[in-house]
């Protein structure tokens, strides 16, 4: 019923194995280099909005809470990952709310519509990196882990 498998027919040989975990190291490498490109640019973003944030409303306070937020985020601190995605998508609905009729008329400024399209492909983009991303969860895992 069940056969018997010697150790040689389980065990690759020494030398297929050496391959198969520098392929491994390889792959692994490249969802860390991907995954911190990614965090570090939505990081970078988040800083420059902080910093546009906080002179347009003369409060600095803002920006250290944008800093602390991506410096967090860049640490690989996971609450802060969830935070930044689920912040994304709030802006994504308040979007949707301001373009379908919300408190502000766009009927002089077409152009306005084209930047808050634009402004909701970017959050919706981010919100799927860091809700599904291997590359950030590779990225972030290393941070938190050495």
């Amino acid at each position: 019923m069940f056969e018997k498998h010697t150790n040689e027919q389980d065990l690759k040989s020494a030398p297929d194995q050496q391959v198969a975990f520098e392929e491994f190291e390889r792959k692994q490498n490249r969802l860390y280099q991907k995954g911190k490109v990614i965090v570090a640019a939505i990081a970078i973003v988040n800083v420059a909005d902080g910093i546009i944030s906080a002179v347009i409303r003369l409060n600095l306070f803002i920006l250290i809470v944008e800093i602390a937020l991506s410096i967090a985020l860049f640490s690989g601190i996971t609450w802060v990952r969830y935070l930044f995605a689920t912040g994304y998508a709030l802006g994504i609905l308040q979007f949707l709310f301001l373009l379908l009729g919300g408190t502000v008329d766009f009927s002089d400024a077409p152009q306005y519509i084209v930047l808050m399209l634009i402004l909701m492909a970017i959050n919706l983009a981010s919100c799927i990196l860091l809700f599904k991303s291997k590359s950030i969860t590779e990225f972030m895992y290393s941070q938190r882990n050495g």
